[in-house]
């Protein structure tokens, strides 16, 4: 399964905030086997949104997208989402309870904007939110799926992990195990030639070499059944250990 992250938020656009929930993504997906080919970030305006999404959809099988799920007029990302898989919005009764139960809890009034958080998708697979009051949920249609989630990594991290997670564990057959080493003294150049025939061959695992700050780390990923966890370990031994001989 190939997915790609689309992040919604003009915040983002002028760097008042890093974009840490496409890390946090992207290196839970690889965990769980899904490949993650494209990044995207856009602003809060309709038009640019829908052409992302159509490009997404052309693309990938899977688009992930976080924020633009709050109560505002420029939260705009599920009726967009709706408008371009031509899915109508519906109340949903048992999330505006928790919502109200929500700001009960915290002694809070809850204003008439709020409500347009418990419009859902019809049909859609409800993300719950135990941290907030957005909603996140999972649109699968024409063979493609689609994962809203609300952009704060308070409420975003918790609903992957319960809900989103799981689901992709479940399409998946395959998962990702990597382990890296790090060099210094030499450059990333010096380490490639020392290792260019391992990498100009490789197949299952690769091998990526990374120049940072003070080292080079070279990150070996093998790819194994699901049902197979040692297997992946035994790919990548003997790569490491004749990397580590060089």
């Amino acid at each position: 399964m190939n997915a790609e992250i689309l992040a919604v938020g003009t915040e983002l656009l002028m760097g008042q905030i890093a974009n840490t929930n496409a890390q946090y993504i992207s290196r839970r997906l690889a965990d769980i086997g899904v490949n993650v080919y494209y990044h995207s970030v856009v602003g809060d305006n309709k038009k640019r949104l829908k052409q992302c999404l159509d490009i997404a959809l052309n693309r990938s099988d899977a688009i992930l997208m976080t924020g633009g799920l709050g109560p505002t007029q420029d939260d705009l990302t599920k009726e967009t989402v709706a408008e371009v898989l031509n899915i109508k919005l519906a109340m949903n009764e048992e999330v505006l309870d928790e919502m109200k139960s929500f700001f009960t809890k915290l002694n809070r009034k809850m204003t008439d904007n709020n409500i347009k958080q418990a419009y859902l998708p019809e049909g859609c697979i409800i993300v719950k939110n135990r941290n907030g009051t957005a909603p996140g949920c999972i649109i699968e249609k024409h063979g493609k799926t689609v994962v809203m989630l609300p952009g704060p990594p308070s409420e975003m991290k918790p609903m992957f992990e319960e809900t989103v997670v799981p689901y992709f564990e479940d399409k998946t057959s395959y998962r990702l195990v990597s382990k890296y080493i790090r060099i210094f003294g030499i450059g990333e150049s010096a380490v490639e030639e020392k290792i260019i025939d391992l990498i100009e061959r490789q197949t299952n695992p690769t091998i990526a070499p990374y120049a940072k700050e003070g080292e080079v780390m070279l990150r070996i990923t093998a790819r194994y059944d699901k049902e197979q966890r040692q297997y992946g370990h035994d790919l990548l031994s003997p790569v490491v250990e004749e990397i580590k001989r060089r």
